[in-house]
């Protein structure tokens, strides 16, 4: 299918971590209809973590296309095209990415390819045009997956797959083709526009894994007015070097994100839009009715502009599921932050104990 700018303008939908499990959220999916209807994007991006939780399907494959179709229905219902990458949860329901993307190959209106001989499913480039003249090129890169600790990269040879793509096509075109990437894992330079501070700084977030000890937040210098960060990046544990990759021709003009679902903001980095999509999904923690998804429109003159849009905004206040949102609304993001509310509850309960004691002693 041909991906083509519609006066000037393409525009793409990222839908990141819908990380539903075999009994789709009504509040996801009402989510998305209310986005699609007011945007119409051309093209819908799911950008990994579509579905999670071994518990919720067992490796059962009926299950998993089911809920497949259900998640993409309402924009194969609207004859948008759509295409996917692959995040750190998809492969935990017990089914690889591979036949997942078989499953997705089914349904209609996937426009996704693979490309053999390098690491991760679903690596591919997109060509949108102007007539019959490449205007744009969107990369879709698998940034793979968990490590025994902490989160993977994008491989070498898919860095190498890129570089050799981009040169192919700058010596087709005559000069390179502005670009665009979507991938799930940020890449590590997105801490470049967070300010370290004290602990105690107001809205400030703990780091963990590479960046304990650390508190962020926000550089309001560099970022959106309207964006948020309400927990720490989950960069990968090692910097491939990506990023240096996607700096050296000046062809890509922005990567986009999702994985950290409380996140939703952008930046330049080196010239780069750097960009946090939060969680769409009501099946798993996120940002209360700051859910939402981005927007990418991309123009024929090599510029883009984004903005996220938020559940709040497009449905309203309340959700259909409110016991299983109120439930997630209070869970944990990670282990540091777990242990961290641990602490904070184990201390609580101690200094309770000790008035209550104090108070027994004074009443004898």
């Amino acid at each position: 299918m041909a991906l083509k700018f519609k006066n000037g303008t393409f525009r793409i939908m990222q839908i990141a971590d819908v990380q539903e499990g075999s009994r789709v959220s009504p509040d996801t999916i009402n989510l998305i209809n209310a986005a699609l209807d007011k945007e119409k994007p051309d093209l819908v991006v799911y950008s990994g973590d579509q579905i999670w939780q071994y518990t919720s399907f067992r490796g059962n494959k009926k299950t998993v296309e089911r809920v497949l179709r259900e998640i993409t229905e309402p924009v194969t219902s609207r004859k948008i095209p759509f295409a996917v990458c692959f995040g750190n949860h998809d492969r935990q329901v017990g089914i690889s990415n591979k036949e997942q993307f078989e499953i997705y190959k089914k349904i209609d209106g996937f426009i996704g390819e693979d490309t053999p001989d390098i690491d991760g499913c679903a690596n591919h480039v997109l060509e949108i045009k102007d007539g019959d003249e490449i205007k744009y090129l969107l990369y879709l890169i698998d940034s793979n997956t968990n490590l025994k600790v902490g989160y993977d990269n994008v491989h070498e040879n898919q860095i190498e797959w890129y570089k050799r793509t981009r040169d192919e096509y700058e010596k087709k075109n005559g000069s390179v083709i502005p670009s665009v990437v979507i991938q799930h894992i940020p890449v590590p330079e997105i801490l470049e526009l967070l300010k370290v501070v004290k602990k105690g700084t107001k809205s400030a977030v703990q780091g963990f894994r590479n960046h304990a000890g650390e508190w962020y937040v926000l550089d309001k210098n560099k970022v959106n007015k309207e964006g948020f960060m309400k927990e720490s990046p989950a960069d990968p544990m090692e910097n491939s070097g990506e990023f240096a990759a996607m700096t050296q021709k000046g062809d890509v003009k922005g990567i986009y994100f999702g994985h950290d679902h409380l996140n939703s903001f952008n930046g330049k980095v080196n010239g780069v839009d750097l960009g946090y999509t939060q969680g769409a999904g009501f099946h798993v923690y996120g940002p209360g009715i700051d859910r939402g998804v981005r927007m990418i429109n991309l123009h024929t003159d090599g510029s883009l502009d984004t903005y996220d849009l938020r559940y709040r905004d497009l449905v309203g206040k309340r959700v259909k599921q409110k016991l299983r949102y109120g439930i997630l609304q209070i869970m944990p993001t990670n282990i540091y932050d777990a242990v961290h509310r641990g602490i904070k509850i184990t201390a609580g309960i101690a200094g309770i104990a000790i008035v209550a004691v104090i108070i027994s002693l004074l009443m004898k």
